[in-house]
Formats: C-alpha cells, structure tokens, sequence
C-alpha cells in the first residue's frame, strides 16, 4: 500500500483505525503505568521499552512514508482510543466491510 507523505493526523488514525487490530485485554496486560482523568478515562500509559518499540514498529509499517514522529503521535491516540474503550463493539477480527459500516 503507498500513501502520500501528507496525510492528516486524522488520516493516520483513520487507517489505524481500519487496519490495525488490538486486543484491549492484552495493550492492558503490558501498561506499566497510567495516568486517569477525572472523567474516568485513560489519558497516559507508559509500557516496557520493548513493548513501546514493538508498538512503534507496527504503526510506522502501516504509514511507512509518513515521518515517524507524526505516526507515534497518532499511534498514542489511537492506543488510549482502544485502551478507553472508544468506538464500535466489534470482534476483534470483524471483515472490513463490517468495521467500515460502524464508522
């Protein structure tokens, strides 16, 4: 897949968003610290620095031509978007044309 270099932050989060698939259950088993709003939501983790690498490694692979510092930016808001719980219910592995119908 090539992407342009200019993609908005809120392109990056949306293929995130599209193409890669977390388990909730496991980004939590491997925060090593976290920070709480008042609201109840998660607005900080820190994980392992292995675990951060290998985090930072697959969010470049998804947006190879966008400069890293952007990709980690998104990457960490998409981390609390999937660590909070944010967006659709769906299974972990649903096809694409079921996620797209949820956005």
């Amino acid at each position: 897949m090539s992407l342009p270099t200019d993609l908005s932050v809120f392109d990056i989060l949306n293929l995130f968003r599209c193409y890669w698939f977390l388990s909730r259950d496991w980004l939590v088993s491997l925060v090593t610290t976290a920070q709480w709003t008042d609201g109840l939501s998660i607005d900080w983790v820190e994980f392992l620095p292995m675990v951060h690498t290998h985090l930072v490694w697959y969010a470049i692979k998804l947006a190879p031509s966008v400069p890293t510092a952007k990709v980690k930016q998104v990457m960490f808001a998409f981390l609390l978007e999937v660590l909070n719980g944010d967006g659709p219910a769906l299974s972990f592995f649903a096809p694409y044309h079921i996620r797209a119908s949820h956005k």
